[in-house]
């Protein structure tokens, strides 16, 4: 069983219990799970943790450092003394124990007896249940909404995303970053944990499996037990959708992917016209719809909710997508056939320049502006220069890119990651530590930005 706490110091905020803080002001966020009144020279047989110990002193120990010691052993939190009748201060062998030990100490007046300390105590805890549960309530309607949405498994994710403060992901073990990715496929193999947390830098990370794949959470505070059951109400709906995509409509899927990346795709030009044609990555459901409507296999969507088109060279999309050519090859039949390694480049690459227009919030073409002037080698060893500092963070590298792309708007940045604004601030800072640069620079946005472009 779960067992709430409150923060001391929201005990000692209450004004009408007139607490006074003698020693351990610094150590006021210790968690109080109850009020303990003992009075015993040894009470810690009694005693399971995270108390706030009351007592007036009427059998003061002779040994007071001994005694604190043993409270301390024991989890205590905090002690409150009251003054009067035994004693008319707190005796001050208690005081310099309780600074030497790091206990905090709370002198409880005359005029407050400890049954209102304890009430006190009680009515806070009832306030963070009440709360919890109407957050836990909230948040259950925001999710099931979610899951009836066109995009229903991003919807789901971004949903829980601010509902949690976090950075929500359904990775699959084969994609997992690399930070956790050990432990993504303990997770998703099935002879784990059944799931997992971990520290992972500054992020508390959680592990959960969903179906064959795994719902990464990270933040910078753990989880709540009410938090925790509001992951749980998403991993069921996640694993009701995986559920569907692994049925009819997610097979049509599979099947335009194949059609899309065999190893020659015949017969193109009868489809879409003469070439040249292109690779498009997006994630605009319009798009898709027109795209799938027009051109059928030749549009794989994504259980992500994105999607890969082999389009003809005239065909428009609005974006945000990211666009490659491919050189088509006629076949002796007269008709376009595709080489593999010729879709499997322009497929990378459209997928590179999506990240440039999700951060800008319209198409991306290969550069034939300032990038196409430098070598790609070059370019590739500047950018890993540039960013040493991010390499094997995915989270802050698409953060910088986001944010860049929405010119430094905290609010748009947070719409286009699907995360709350203090989390991009938040990231934003971290960048700025690791790189050494003040993104208040034109000079350092620039470098970044011409860095993200060149980027593997």
């Amino acid at each position: 069983m779960v067992v709430q706490t409150v923060p001391l110091r929201d005990l000692v905020a209450r004004v009408d219990l007139g607490l006074t803080v003698l020693c351990g002001a610094d150590a006021l966020d210790r968690p109080i799970r109850w009020a303990h009144v003992s009075e015993l020279e040894d009470p810690t047989p009694y005693l399971v943790g995270e108390e706030l110990l009351l007592t007036a002193g009427v059998r003061f120990p002779s040994d007071v450092p001994s005694y604190v010691a043993g409270l301390v052993a024991s989890g205590v939190s905090a002690i409150g003394f009251g003054v009067e009748p035994e004693f008319p201060t707190v005796p001050s062998s208690l005081v310099e124990a309780c600074a030497a030990q790091g206990m905090p100490l709370l002198e409880v007046p005359p005029s407050t007896p400890f049954l209102a300390v304890s009430q006190a105590l009680g009515a806070l805890l009832a306030e963070i249940a009440v709360r919890e549960q109407r957050m836990l309530a909230d948040s259950q309607r925001a999710l099931t909404r979610a899951a009836t949405r066109v995009r229903p498994v991003e919807s789901v994710l971004t949903t829980l995303a601010v509902v949690l403060n976090c950075r929500a992901d359904l990775v699959d073990p084969g994609f997992a970053p690399d930070d956790v990715a050990s432990l993504v496929g303990r997770v998703a193999s099935g002879r784990g944990p059944r799931s997992a947390s971990t520290q992972v830098g500054e992020d508390h990370v959680t592990l959960d499996p969903v179906e064959s794949a795994v719902l990464v959470v990270r933040r910078s505070a753990p989880l709540s037990p009410a938090e925790r059951a509001v992951v749980a109400v998403a991993l069921a709906l996640l694993g009701l959708l995986r559920r569907d995509l692994e049925s009819e409509r997610g097979q049509i899927a599979r099947l335009a992917a194949s059609a899309l990346l065999r190893a020659r795709v015949s017969g193109v030009e009868k489809v879409l016209g003469p070439g040249p044609h292109r690779v498009v990555a997006g994630e605009s459901k319009a798009d898709y719809d027109v795209l799938a409507q027009r051109y059928g296999p030749l549009v794989s969507k994504e259980e992500g909710g994105g999607f890969l088109a082999l389009l003809g060279a005239g065909t428009e999309v609005s974006g945000p997508v990211g666009v490659s050519p491919v050189v088509d090859s006629p076949s002796s039949d007269g008709s376009a056939s595709v080489p593999r390694s010729e879709v499997d480049r322009a497929a990378a690459e459209a997928l590179t320049l999506l990240a440039r227009a999700k951060a800008t919030g319209e198409p991306a073409f290969p550069a034939s502006d300032l990038s196409s002037l430098v070598d790609p080698v070059a370019a590739r060893e500047f950018a890993r220069r540039e960013l040493a500092g991010l390499l094997g963070r995915p989270e802050l590298i698409d953060t910088l890119r986001a944010w860049l792309g929405q010119h430094g708007s905290w609010d748009r940045a947070a719409g286009v990651l699907g995360v709350h604004r203090n989390s991009v601030r938040h990231r934003i800072s971290h960048v700025e530590r690791l790189l050494g640069r003040d993104l208040g620079t034109a000079d350092a946005r620039a470098s970044l930005w011409l860095a993200l472009r060149w980027l593997d």
